[in-house]
């Protein structure tokens, strides 16, 4: 894959013919131990076909998460758990944190830094690595937040310290590194200590799966994809034309996102590994609070468990401030950026005001199909006009919205 730039098509076209050969070596393997390091090295192998460096920076990263585990599972009852939990939190959000914040810095070091250790190491192997393009720490949000789930459930007791074997392969499971879920590590774990045959309706699923989501992103999604240079030329069009592309974006960005999830649960399942579903038809919801509980359902249930939970979410003098923050974090994990924030607080208020609505005046328990279908569009359109935040720079933002009601 010595290419100039990076795509999850890339990364699943390896996954898929890697499989070929891993999945009937799986099955023939009757002990768990050897499933463990085989879908673990595979893991490793497509990262490596990516850039070496990727690899090499993820086996850093991972085995200093193992040393955290132990770390907060064994503090985890003891006085001061909650100072190391902190310190070990911060550990696994720092590398992410400095690329949002300094990304040119960042990546410069990045790929300088670990391409002068495969060097030292191997000169066939830093000769690989220096012919792929300079590349971003791929995976790195997704990585970081099942880490920081990882530690906060030791720290709870609810995952016990576990050997390094067990850490490296949650975070090298292959289906999930480069564009997700945000998998917890219970939906892998259980499973990953048995040595079951393929069962039928597990084919079955994984078919399905994978169909779908390949559907998706290769049917549905190819026709829209054009419609992401809405942001670039957006000062010479019409207004009635960028609202038709906004809305071909809108398709687009889901119809991408969801294929690849799709994707990547169903090469899980043939496995044996049920992850939770990603996605659950977030478009047809009709108020903004079912909305998020049907988008990036494994990175908005990462931060109910781990925001809006801890902060009072369940209370009512403190729903609304763990509601913004649990927003701002989701937000903020695509990138650190003024619009994001903007992102964040725009969603806050979408929140927030259903809330209050549903206070005043409850939904309706059985509403009539003409309001269902009205609820459904005015969300769907709320939804819509925010997705630009996660792309404009924030000096774009006021002229793109003001090409949208006509004013240049």
């Amino acid at each position: 894959m010595p290419g100039t730039q990076f795509s999850a098509f890339d990364y699943f076209a390896d996954l898929f013919v890697l499989c070929l050969v891993v999945v009937p070596t799986f099955y023939l393997l009757p002990w768990s131990w050897a499933r463990r390091t085989l879908l673990t090295l595979s893991g490793a192998y497509l990262l490596f076909l990516i850039a070496p460096r990727l690899a090499v920076f993820y086996v850093a990263f991972w085995l200093i998460v193992a040393l955290e585990q132990r770390l907060v599972a064994w503090v985890g009852e003891r006085t001061g758990g909650g100072y190391v939990l902190a310190i070990c939190i911060g550990t696994c959000l720092a590398p992410m944190l400095i690329w949002k914040l300094f990304p040119v810095g960042f990546i410069v070091w990045f790929n300088t830094f670990f391409d002068a250790r495969l060097w030292q190491v191997s000169s066939y192997v830093g000769s690989i690595d220096a012919v792929r393009a300079i590349i971003l720490p791929l995976g790195l949000s997704f990585a970081s937040f099942r880490a920081v789930d990882l530690l906060v459930q030791s720290y709870l007791g609810t995952v016990s310290a576990r050997p390094v074997g067990d850490i490296l392969f949650y975070g090298f499971f292959p289906p999930v590194q480069v564009i997700g879920p945000v998998i917890e590590f219970a939906e892998v774990d259980a499973q990953s200590h048995r040595a079951e045959r393929l069962r039928l309706d597990d084919y079955r699923f994984a078919f399905t799966q994978v169909v779908v989501g390949a559907v998706k992103v290769f049917v549905l999604a190819v026709p829209l994809a054009s419609s992401i240079d809405l942001f670039i030329v957006y000062r010479s069009n019409s207004a009635w034309r960028l609202w038709i592309e906004l809305i071909m974006y809108a398709w687009w960005f889901y119809l991408n996102f969801s294929g690849y999830s799709d994707m990547a649960i169903g090469v899980a399942r043939v496995f044996g590994f049920k992850l939770k579903p990603n996605f659950s038809r977030p478009y047809t919801r009709t108020n903004p609070q079912a909305f998020w509980n049907s988008w990036h359902m494994s990175l908005t249930r990462f931060a109910q468990r781990n925001v809006f939970v801890p902060l009072g979410g369940m209370r009512g003098r403190t729903q609304y401030v763990a509601l913004a923050a649990t927003m701002m974090v989701i937000a903020l994990w695509h990138d650190i950026s003024w619009p994001l924030v903007l992102f964040g607080i725009y969603h806050t208020c979408g929140l927030i005001g259903w809330r209050k609505l549903n206070e005043v005046r409850p939904a309706a328990t059985a509403p009539s199909l003409r309001l269902t279908i009205g609820k459904g569009i005015l969300l769907f359109m709320f939804v819509t006009v925010s997705l630009p935040l996660l792309t404009l720079s924030f000096g774009e933002i006021g002229r793109f919205y003001g090409s949208l009601i006509g004013i240049r």
